[in-house]
């Protein structure tokens, strides 16, 4: 038999398989929205002085300041920064991939240094303020008493100044050389406390999820599904975390997304113009929240660079809160993690490519 008159038949026959395993797109979200969860983040930043006094606050604005800075950690616990974003499960144990920026996010070091160094030295130069005007009270002491004291033609010195009025000058003098004096300790011990470039900042965090569909009104409903940080990437170009629900099972009706090391490997993976599909809560609850619960959303767009190994960029929409998405192709396949928007657009966004997600994973 002459297999070449079948080749033809082969070829069409696995076209025809290839393009079968295709998924269409309301499939691929009936299948794989359960397995995307809401992350919620409530966290601080602590600071311990030198002295071992602590600062805390939970973020800088946009123009550098600090947020809620107090030295009170209850208050610091009663108004924590918040941070949603999207995870999803890899493995049986309650393990949820997501972005390092959602569950650890990061401050500029040289400028809380600075901050907290401005901070120092104005209260310094406050108690520099109020010993000036002791300074002049003094002086003003001295110079009253002066022009209350005479000598007589034979050199005896003499005051118009009553006795009270003496001790209560003499009262208030020494009044003054005490607080003087305690200021300029004060002063002292808080230019001791000046930041230098190995000071630490310690992050503080809680995590809880929410899955599809569950009702989420307040912190306590995502902390009915408390979770734990196991790692965060080292590699910058890598902006991956790793959770673990503290049951360390995964619900049973929730998927499980696939780690294919055979697709990451493979050079066709990606292409110009392949579909790919993106489930996250943008936005965060703001979003996700509907009548019946809250609502993962499902995009789409297609792959608009080479891929580089580094990123993945496509035309996915995208706001914050859809960090740490899942990003896969037209066959529900895990290819990248989604974790930044191009700046100035909403629609041109990066994503994590799967090889970097199974190098953080080994």
């Amino acid at each position: 038999m002459n297999m070449k008159h079948y080749s033809p038949l082969i070829t069409l026959f696995l076209l025809i398989l290839l393009a079968s395993c295709k998924k269409d797109p309301q499939e691929i979200y009936s299948e794989e929205k359960s397995g995307v969860v809401l992350i919620c983040n409530e966290f601080y930043y602590d600071i311990t002085l030198f002295n071992g006094e602590h600062l805390y606050f939970s973020g800088l604005d946009a123009d550098g300041d600090f947020i809620n800075l107090t030295s009170n950690l209850a208050d610091i616990k009663k108004q924590p920064g918040v941070l949603n974003g999207t995870g999803f499960f890899i493995d049986e144990t309650g393990r949820i991939l997501t972005n390092r920026h959602v569950v650890a996010p990061a401050v500029d070091k040289a400028m809380v240094r600075n901050n907290v160094n401005a901070i120092i030295e104005n209260y310094a130069q406050y108690l520099q303020s109020l010993q000036d005007s002791m300074d002049q009270r003094y002086a003003a002491l001295q110079e009253y008493a002066q022009e209350n004291t005479y000598e007589d033609d034979y050199g005896e010195t003499y005051t118009n100044l009553s006795d009270d009025e003496i001790i209560s000058l003499q009262q208030e003098a020494a009044s003054l050389k005490e607080q003087f004096e305690e200021a300029e300790n004060l002063k002292n011990r808080v230019r001791s406390n000046i930041l230098n470039d190995n000071f630490s900042i310690r992050l503080h965090s809680q995590y809880g999820i929410a899955y599809d569909g569950s009702n989420v009104n307040s912190w306590d409903d995502f902390m009915k599904t408390p979770c734990t940080m196991l790692r965060v990437s080292e590699d910058a170009n890598s902006d991956l975390a790793l959770l673990q629900l503290n049951s360390k099972k995964t619900p049973s009706d929730c998927y499980i997304f696939t780690v294919d090391n055979d697709l990451a490997a493979s050079d066709d993976q990606l292409e110009i113009n392949q579909a790919v599909y993106m489930i996250g809560y943008n936005n965060g609850v703001v979003l996700a929240k509907t009548d019946n619960g809250i609502r993962a959303q499902f995009t789409s767009g297609t792959i608009t660079q080479q891929p580089d190994g580094k990123r993945v960029m496509y035309s996915i929409p995208s706001m914050p809160g859809s960090s740490g998405s899942p990003v896969v192709d037209d066959h529900g396949r895990l290819v990248a993690v989604n974790f930044a928007k191009s700046d100035g657009s909403d629609n041109f966004n990066f994503g994590i490519p799967l090889m970097r997600i199974i190098t953080f994973l080994r």
